[in-house]
């Protein structure tokens, strides 16, 4: 992640008290920290259950999200499947992004905390997975109200975000009555619509300078400074979300070439996640690639850019 931080804090948190640190015991279960991700999968909507993979323990879900669940089934809907690959360093095992995919609600949110903070003693790591959990617990509350609306998540999450540091954020719902999704991000964390094998858009970054991108937390940025977005989707459009790990480090052309083999092939979200994850660790430690961040640095940096690897992949079907 990019290391400029708008403002300094002092305390810090420690990554192994949750309780502590998320002072919120109704939802700290549904947290799977094994994984580093939040991903709450719907095991069987008839039982009124889900299921968790860091305990195999089941609980339970409230009535309205059942009710939620047996309306009737949208046009288009997103099947996602994710990879992260942390940068390594022991110190920071869970490294500093964070990510979630609610395909009940047809959300997904991506955070990449900013490692400028580790000059103050501070794991902004923290802040990231944080950030993504009230996120995920936002769009629950949001899709009692209605549609997902991904601004509305982000300004919540923020509210309810309280430790130190501070992360890029990017959410992305699908509206399924308008064939649409919808976006709010700030910072260099972002997305790609891919359609036919063809990139058709690719969400701007927000940056004050190079490696000085918008940041929500301990700094002067809020969820207003969010860019909002809607797109038309169709079926078979893919939708790529990723951290700057992953778009600093992969050029347009590359990601296209791979996602029309993953199409020939027919490779699952996570498969083809997991592909263009792998591109990007390899590119990172490339001294002499020719990558989006040796471009946008004007000679300054050469090759990739080693840092931590999220990539979402959603089908749109």
């Amino acid at each position: 992640m990019s290391s400029c931080v708008s403002s300094l804090g002092h305390d810090r948190y420690s990554s192994n008290n949750f309780d502590e640190l998320f002072n919120l015991p109704r939802y700290k279960r549904y947290l799977d920290f094994t994984s580093h991700e939040v991903n709450d999968q719907l095991e069987n909507h008839s039982n009124k259950r889900l299921k968790f993979s860091h305990d195999d323990e089941f609980v339970n879900v409230e009535k309205r999200v059942v009710e939620f669940s047996n309306k009737e089934l949208p046009c288009l809907k997103i099947v996602a499947g994710s990879v992260y690959i942390p940068k390594d360093d022991p110190k920071k095992p869970l490294g500093e992004d964070a990510h979630f995919i609610h395909e009940l609600f047809q959300t997904i949110g991506v955070a990449d905390g900013v490692g400028g903070w580790v000059k103050q003693g501070i794991d902004a790591g923290i802040y990231a997975r944080e950030l993504m959990k009230n996120s995920h617990i936002a769009t629950y509350d949001e899709a009692m109200k209605g549609h997902v609306n991904p601004k509305r998540v982000l300004e919540e999450a923020y509210k309810n975000t309280h430790s130190k540091g501070s992360s890029t954020a990017c959410i992305i719902t699908l509206n399924s009555e308008k064939n649409t999704i919808v976006a709010a991000n700030v910072g260099d964390s972002g997305f790609l619509l891919i359609r036919k094998g063809k990139i058709i858009y690719k969400s701007p970054i927000q940056q004050r300078g190079f490696g000085c991108p918008y940041q929500l937390g301990n700094c002067k940025d809020n969820p207003s400074v969010a860019h909002e977005m809607e797109l038309n989707v169709e079926k078979d459009d893919i939708l790529m979300v990723g951290t700057d790990g992953m778009l600093d480090n992969m050029n347009d052309s590359e990601i296209e070439e791979i996602v029309r083999r993953a199409i020939d092939e027919k490779l699952k979200p996570k498969e083809l996640a997991k592909k263009i994850g792998n591109i990007a660790l390899y590119n990172s430690f490339d001294r002499f690639a020719d990558t989006p961040y040796a471009r946008a640095s004007k000679g300054r940096h050469k090759g990739g850019k080693v840092d931590d690897i999220t990539v979402i992949v959603a089908y749109i079907q």
